[in-house]
């Protein structure tokens, strides 16, 4: 369980939790993590999810070489892959509601502003050696 948060500098990849499919997601864990993670967003703000992390990953933003964007296509939940211009990229699929169309065009705008580009994609986005490479590399 994860947040990736667009900051002034960097994207910041701030996990919480482990969830494997079949004791976190089959049991409904997802919903549970979110709504602690809100809850502490709510208190505390970005600072607080930073010190509720287990783990932050800092991508500077001129290491970020692009954003894809994959809306699930009709059997899918959403997922946002970070492409990083060293090891594999960090991806993560998203749980919560989301516009899709309107997170891509502020993605574009921000990646207008800090050097990266973003690319919306109608598909999964699941490719089992990307997520392997993902795996092997602890992202």
């Amino acid at each position: 369980m994860a947040d990736v948060l667009f900051a002034d500098r960097a994207v910041l990849v701030v996990e919480y939790e482990l969830l494997t499919p079949l004791f976190g997601v089959a049991r409904g864990g997802v919903p549970r993590a979110g709504e602690r993670a809100r809850e502490v967003y709510r208190r505390e703000g970005p600072a607080g999810l930073l010190a509720a992390a287990n783990r932050v990953h800092r991508l500077p933003y001129p290491g970020l070489d692009g954003v894809r964007v994959y809306d699930g296509s009709a059997i899918g939940r959403p997922k946002i892959a970070l492409d990083a211009s060293e090891g594999a990229p960090y991806a993560y699929r998203v749980h919560a509601p989301v516009d899709v169309p309107a997170l891509t065009v502020a993605l574009e705008d921000l990646g207008a502003r800090r050097g990266f580009q973003v690319s919306s994609l109608s598909r999964v986005g699941f490719r089992p050696l990307a997520s392997l490479r993902r795996f092997l590399a602890d992202r």
